[in-house]
């Protein structure tokens, strides 16, 4: 079986397939009760020419999730224009985000980052209109980030193969991940911080508008992206694949979903260096451990209770009669 890369599915969407599968199914949260729809402000943004979407003031409004375990979490929605303008910027430079997140996961012996960018849905089903609205055409273009989806067929299941030769696993998570990232931190990994600062001011280099584009979300803020729209998924593995580009190097046997590693190591020191290793990493873009998520325990009870977490999370609830 040939291993598949972190980018094989992203090669295979289009500057397009991004544009449509973002804006017209990821603008609204997926926690959100499904009877919100973008497809149809899709539609009317593909009647319009490009220079439409620049007189606008943007801006987002946040809605509170209360998460099982009775902890609010709040989603944010953003201004529709706004978010456009982002999935734009994302889908126009898709090739480079492709080149970027290539050169900083080529040594990965697995499929470290759990998130997976492509085509998921093929029965989901939004028209196109183009300019001339009497020449209406459907299209099967489909959402491409799901936040619980997984095909271990397609994505490989690394985690058997990590356990073997170990016996502790760390678990540790990003404090406040979203919410702390740097939108000015966009640039300094696609290009480095140096480059990046040199050329901060210059509005036409790529990675700024993808920046300018991130902080109208968040009314023209550059601390936080929001949680909630797909574009975000697609702006923190921007940022975290650097960070994981770093770690490989190391040679550490671990796997991330979003912001939540777990690494397999054969003694408590190990487990130590990696928490070391990962929060210097972090830190160079402005992000830090949540020490209360952290903890090192022993195999096989860490993982026996990580998969009781995990089935916990989808049993349904059941009143007392």
């Amino acid at each position: 079986m040939v291993k598949k890369t972190y980018s094989d599915h992203m090669k295979n969407l289009s500057k397009d397939d991004v544009f449509h599968g973002l804006l017209g199914f990821g603008l609204f949260p997926d926690k959100l009760p499904p009877f919100l729809s973008s497809a149809s402000f899709l539609d009317f943004c593909l009647t319009k020419l490009d220079k439409f979407f620049d007189k606008y003031e943007f801006g987002f409004i946040h809605y509170e999730n209360t998460r099982n375990i009775n902890i609010p979490r709040v989603l944010s929605i953003p201004n529709p224009i706004a978010y456009r303008n982002q999935c734009f910027q994302i889908s126009e430079n898709w090739d480079n985000l492709i080149t970027h997140f290539d050169k900083n996961t080529q040594n990965d012996k697995h499929k470290i980052s759990r998130i997976h960018i492509r085509k998921i849905q093929e029965e989901n089903k939004i028209f196109y209109f183009g300019y001339d609205e009497e020449e209406r055409q459907e299209s099967s273009y489909d959402t491409i980030f799901e936040m619980s989806h997984k095909n271990y067929k397609l994505d490989d299941y690394p985690e058997p193969d990590l356990l073997i030769g170990s016996y502790l696993i760390v678990y540790a998570d990003i404090s406040n991940c979203f919410p702390s990232i740097y939108t000015h931190a966009i640039p300094w990994a696609l290009v480095g911080k140096e480059q990046a600062k040199v050329s901060k001011s210059d509005n036409k280099q790529w990675y700024n508008k993808l920046d300018l584009s991130t902080r109208n979300l968040k009314n023209g803020e550059t601390h936080g992206i929001l949680i909630g729209p797909h574009s975000s998924n697609i702006i923190s593995e921007i940022v975290l694949t650097r960070v994981d580009a770093a770690l490989s190097k190391e040679e550490y046997k671990y796997i991330r979903s979003i912001d939540d590693y777990r690494c397999f190591v054969r003694s408590h020191e190990e487990g130590e260096k990696f928490l070391l290793s990962l929060s210097v990493e972090l830190k160079k873009f402005g992000l830090i451990l949540n020490n209360k998520k952290t903890e090192i325990l022993k195999l096989p009870m860490a993982a026996r209770e990580h998969w009781i977490r995990k089935i916990n999370s989808f049993m349904p609830v059941r009143e007392k009669s």
